[in-house]
């Protein structure tokens, strides 16, 4: 299978720029208050007052770059690659965390080949989860036993997904382009009982079936799929105009 990550213009470096520029001001202040003579207690204060403020939002932004550091790390979706890898061949294209107008973030990667698109969500939950038709559950391993998950990945799959179908019907000649959900658990702390769910679950345990399954689906030709993943990535470098914010919680 072959990958792409397309560059993320989010991933910029002002974040980090902006709590470095606060924690310089706050240094700044408190040198000029140690060399300013004894006496000048106005100007002391002012500068107390910057330094505190220089250093206490320096940090805090510092700490906020960091965790969201953190975060898109994790979203790369090295685990995601690794988990759908060995399971097709190079006929098929995994275009990781594509930014598209007006597609929520929670769009984890698309998966492209003969089969068709399928849009794939990446859950890293952990415990023990099932899905009985459109219903998620947890498993709380209490006398509660299983409670309703807090989010709904299959409603969030189908919004997502015709996201993805209306971007394709104006960007990328999607009229009859065959697109489908597949809601993914990449890590092996993610436990799900599959009972016949409606949108295609797909876990370190089923990987390899769910690929042989769909792929005796034979919908798009090489120079469609070619076609469609040009329009993603042509996509994926213009401004982020019209794109929206992450719709769910990650967590369960």
């Amino acid at each position: 299978m072959r990958l792409i990550r397309p560059a993320d213009p989010r991933r910029a470096a002002g974040p980090v720029v902006m709590a470095l520029l606060m924690l310089i001001v706050g240094c700044s202040a408190l040198l000029l208050i140690a060399i300013l003579p004894a006496g000048r207690a106005a100007p002391i204060a002012l500068l107390a007052l910057s330094a505190a403020l220089g250093l206490g939002v320096g940090a805090a932004m510092a700490v906020r770059a960091f965790n969201a550091s953190r975060r898109r790390t994790q979203e790369r979706g090295d685990d995601l690659a690794r988990l759908l890898t060995p399971a097709f061949d190079d006929s098929y294209v995994l275009i990781l965390s594509p930014r598209l107008p007006g597609i929520p973030d929670d769009l984890a990667a698309l998966l492209v080949g003969p089969a068709g698109v399928r849009v794939l969500l990446a859950r890293r939950w952990h415990g023990r989860y099932r899905v009985r038709g459109r219903g998620w559950e947890f498993d709380t391993r209490s006398r509660a036993g299983w409670i309703p998950c807090l989010t709904n990945p299959s409603f969030d799959a189908d919004k997502v997904t015709d996201a993805v179908a209306h971007w394709a019907q104006e960007g990328a000649d999607g009229a009859s382009l065959p697109i489908a959900a597949a809601i993914t658990f990449p890590g092996p702390y993610s436990k799900v009982v599959l009972e016949e769910p409606e949108v295609d679950v797909v876990t370190v345990d089923n990987a390899p079936w769910w690929a042989q399954r769909i792929g005796r689906m034979q919908r798009m030709d090489p120079p469609r799929v070619a076609r469609f993943v040009e329009a993603v990535l042509d996509a994926a470098e213009r401004p982020a105009e019209g794109r929206v914010g992450a719709t769910s919680a990650r967590v369960a």
